[in-house]
């Protein structure tokens, strides 16, 4: 089988293509492609690790038949979590001349493996204790939100009903003539006696709880009478026969 190439490399002579590419201007070793992926790594922010991760990934995908991304990903997961154990056996010997680069670099590759974290889709970053643990806790939230959803569906079910008010045949644009003066009416104090905040909400409670010859009413026939703003009748909008118009609201007389 074929060797990989996993990055993309800059050319030996002339400037790099992206500052993303690798490797460095003159001559240097191929086998040591890991260490110039994560010395372009420690160059970039963190915010740029989403666009240094495909960059490499787009280039790997198309240089490599058969290629996948769980391959790229376990690879890059691997040189970074390898080079951040060896960051951490190193800074216990090295000099404290190379100790603050060294925790610069450990805290660097850590957001990176967080990031990589962030999008293993394969589950190859966590243990199997960590996966099982997750699961479990999905499905107690699942099972708390049935329980809650359940209470929600008994109260809604209180007020259903399997009777419907039913209306003459030839009679519906009366019974919607009356809903759309009850509509209209104000109180004393200019208040709206009848308010919804969408008129929908009229077009459904017909549609829901009356019927037109014992058959359903369909909500395009009598939407078109019930326009969002009373002020403001769009082209759609449509006005009532006079011929269905056999009822008006009044007010009562003043009682004692």
């Amino acid at each position: 089988m074929k060797d990989r190439i996993y990055f993309k490399t800059r050319p030996r002579f002339g400037k790099a293509q992206h500052p993303f590419d690798i490797g460095m201007p003159f001559f240097w070793w191929k086998g040591h492609y890991d260490l110039h992926f994560l010395k372009r790594l420690y160059e970039r922010t963190q915010g740029e690790f989403g666009t240094y991760y495909d960059h490499h990934l787009q280039f790997f995908l198309q240089e490599n038949e058969g290629a996948s991304e769980i391959e790229f990903f376990r690879h890059v997961n691997d040189i970074a979590s390898d080079e951040l154990g060896k960051l951490i056996a190193d800074d216990k010997r090295e000099s404290k001349s190379k100790h603050r680069s060294i925790v610069q670099q450990k805290k660097m590759l850590r957001a990176f493996l967080a990031h990589l974290a962030s999008i293993d889709r394969w589950n190859t970053t966590r243990t199997k204790d960590e996966i099982i643990a997750e699961m479990e806790s999905e499905i107690r939230e699942l099972k708390e939100l049935v329980v809650q959803l359940t209470k929600e569906l008994k109260e809604a079910q209180k007020l259903e009903t399997e009777g419907y008010i039913n209306i003459p045949e030839g009679y519906l644009l009366t019974l919607v003539d009356i809903m759309v003066k009850l509509r209209k009416q104000a109180l004393k104090d200019g208040r709206e006696l009848v308010f919804s905040q969408f008129a929908m909400v009229w077009v459904k409670m017909i549609c829901r709880y009356f019927r037109e010859d014992r058959q359903p009413i369909s909500i395009d026939t009598i939407r078109r009478y019930f326009p969002a703003d009373l002020k403001d009748l769009k082209e759609k909008y449509a006005e009532i026969p006079s011929k269905n118009k056999l009822f008006d609201i009044v007010p009562a007389k003043k009682r004692r």
